[in-house]
């Protein structure tokens, strides 16, 4: 059964290791100028409209799930993510990481099928999860990045006397992924008939990040009582390049403490198996007695403990 695994393991893993080279290859042979992947799309589709739909359910923004409160929030934090994936390929690598977490249960698990399922099944969504998470901090940290920079292009667009609508979709062609694709989709809302107030608050809800909220308020205030729209986004590019300054200080301060969480997140497992390599039999004795698991437990929900309370006294909200 074990050997079956470890060839199932790695079929799969060779298969998507194929997939991800042909496909580095095939985009570094693709000579091209187009800077985001809207543009792209529009390069292969009839009209603008085209574009929006195929981008949109590329994206997986679309969905019909309703009072679904947890599957709604995975379906955001997928789109918030920004992976674009086919549905073979998502269903590859949650097939391969089921195998691998399969295969862990059955190293330390042995003849109980019942709870290798149970583990590989836990190891697979939490590996997912986690893995989203990541893209979807990574993603929104360099949209936020990009987000003064794109303010400016509206003010200097502004400040020439293009109207607003003209200038987002300037930036739509001019600023790179992801915050030309997201403001290219905004582009093609306004397009469309919505009004800059809700295409914004869509653009919010689909990016998840807090700055934007700045601009969305700026802009839709401004809208309803007047004044110089491109001083005013001025002084929000100004304002959020303080608050990154910021955010970069309080990391640099909070270094200490990250680092703390991460040794006393990883150095109980690293030691146990140090400790299992070179005498095996150690962990017998508490085994034996059958309060192992208990133990395990309490010392696992401690250690969650303790690094949420890390993780509170390393982060901040300004």
């Amino acid at each position: 059964m074990l050997q079956a695994l470890i060839y199932a393991s790695v079929f799969v893993a060779a298969l998507l290791l194929t997939d991800t080279l042909a496909r580095a290859l095939l985009r570094s042979r693709r000579a091209t100028r187009e800077v985001n992947s809207r543009l792209r799309h529009l390069a292969h589709s009839d009209n603008q409209n085209s574009a929006y739909d195929t981008l949109i359910l590329k994206r997986g923004i679309r969905s019909d799930l309703g009072a679904r409160v947890i599957l709604d929030r995975l379906v955001r934090l997928y789109n918030q993510s920004g992976l674009e994936m086919s549905r073979p390929r998502r269903i590859s690598y949650v097939l391969f990481l089921f195998l691998i977490g399969w295969l862990i249960a059955s190293v330390f698990v042995s003849g109980k099928l019942p709870v290798q399922l149970v583990f590989a099944f836990c190891f697979t969504g939490l590996n997912t999860l986690l893995a989203l998470a990541v893209l979807r901090h990574r993603r929104m940290k360099k949209f936020v990045t990009q987000l003064p920079g794109t303010i400016d292009v509206i003010v200097r667009s502004l400040q020439a006397g293009h109207p607003l609508n003209a200038a987002i979709a300037m930036v739509s062609k001019e600023m790179p992924d992801p915050i030309g694709s997201e403001f290219g989709l905004l582009s093609d809302q306004l397009t469309f008939g919505f009004d800059i107030e809700s295409a914004l608050v869509n653009m919010q809800e689909r990016v998840g990040v807090d700055e934007l909220k700045l601009l969305t308020v700026t802009i839709t205030v401004q809208s309803g009582t007047g004044g110089n729209l491109a001083e005013i986004l001025e002084n929000l590019a100004g304002m959020i390049r303080d608050r990154l300054m910021l955010r970069a200080k309080i990391r640099a301060i909070s270094a200490e403490g990250r680092l703390t969480a991460v040794i006393m997140g990883v150095f109980p497992f690293g030691l146990y198996f140090v400790i299992k390599l070179l005498a095996p039999d150690y962990f017998d004795p508490l085994i034996d007695t059958g309060y192992a698991t208990t133990v395990v437990t309490i010392c696992l929900i401690m250690m969650g403990f303790g690094m949420i309370i890390l993780n509170r006294m390393v982060n901040f909200d300004f």
